[in-house]
């Protein structure tokens, strides 16, 4: 494992300090959870890179035809 030196807020620290004590859990593992959880949304998505190069123009209008044409409701409207 590597170490890391970070410097944060000391407000963040104790806030972040007296919620993970009370869920027995280590800033450790909250900062690794943190860490992990950002850089798998920052990588591209295999399985969604794939999908989208066999998509075509066809297949979306194929499952666009089959939605129902009907009005919103008033709260799901575009704003125009």
């Amino acid at each position: 494992m590597a170490e890391l030196l970070i410097n944060i807020p000391d407000k963040l620290y104790q806030k972040t300090y007296e919620i993970l004590k009370l869920n027995n859990i280590s800033i450790d593992e909250i900062i690794a959870a943190s860490l992990a959880e950002k850089l798998h949304k920052l990588l591209p998505d295999p399985y969604l890179e794939e999908r989208a190069e066999r998509a075509t123009g066809e297949g979306f209008l194929t499952v666009m035809s089959q939605v129902p044409d009907v009005t919103p409701d008033e709260y799901d409207r575009m704003i125009e």
